[in-house]
Order: structure tokens, then C-alpha cells, then sequence
């Protein structure tokens, strides 16, 4: 793994957290403010791991698929609430395959609204791990 392909993981997870960080400071009456902040969630999800794919690759390890990316951080500790990050990706498997019904989009909502600062504290965490990592060329 390269440093500069995980540095530009973080970078574009940097912005996709904070775009979900906005989202759900949108009031919510807005008609596609419900859609719009799962689908924010949907894409974070997707960076999240995928850049903690690319940082066990970097310290050596070799997880093949999503759920093995956070069991293994899991392992090693850079996240904790392991059924949290599996209901995280399992929903984001949800709500990406399938049009939500309108009464599930305030549920899911809410369910974006609380693990946003876990999101938040595990980029944190990754930015910090790797804050001095200087692109090769």
C-alpha cells in the first residue's frame, strides 16, 4: 500500500465526513433531507472502510472483504462496538440495495444521527496514526 493512496483514502474521507456533519445539522423539513443524509452516510461508509482496508495494508495485513476490514480493526484495536461497525455496514448493504420505505427513513435517520461522531472519532484516530506519513515519489 502506498502512502500517498492512504493519505488521499483519508483526505477523501475527511470530506465526506464532514458533508455528513452538515447533513444532519439540516432541519429536517425539508422534503430529501431524510434521502439525502442516508445517502451521505452510504458514501462514508464505503470510504470508512475502504481506508481502513488501505491502513492495515500499510501495517502489513491483508483483509479481503468489508466485514474483515473491521473485524480486524477491531482486533487491534482502532475501533471499538464491533456490532455497531457490522450493523453500520449491514445497513449501509441496505439502504444502498433497496428504496427505503418512507416509514423506515426516519429510523434509519436517526440510526445515521448517532453513529456520526463514531464515524468522526475513527477519522480522527486514522488522521492522527498517520499524520506524519510524507508521500514517496
Amino acid at each position: 500500500m502506498s502512502v500517498r493512496k492512504l493519505k488521499d483514502s483519508l483526505t477523501n474521507l475527511e470530506s465526506a465526513v464532514a458533508n455528513l456533519e452538515r447533513a444532519i445539522t439540516i432541519p429536517r423539513d425539508r422534503e430529501l433531507v431524510y434521502e439525502g443524509t442516508i445517502h451521505r452516510f452510504e458514501v462514508t461508509i464505503e470510504l470508512m472502510w475502504k481506508t481502513l482496508k488501505r491502513a492495515l495494508e500499510y501495517e502489513g495485513l491483508q483483509p479481503k472483504t468489508p466485514r474483515e476490514t473491521l473485524k480486524e480493526a477491531f482486533r487491534i484495536g482502532w475501533i471499538d462496538q464491533e456490532t455497531v461497525w457490522i450493523d453500520m455496514l449491514e445497513s449501509r448493504n441496505t439502504t444502498s440495495h433497496q428504496y427505503l420505505a418512507e416509514e423506515l427513513l426516519e429510523e434509519n435517520y436517526e440510526d445515521v444521527v448517532k453513529v456520526t461522531p463514531i464515524l468522526r472519532a475513527t477519522l480522527d484516530f486514522l488522521k492522527s496514526r498517520y499524520a506524519g506519513l510524507e508521500p514517496t515519489t
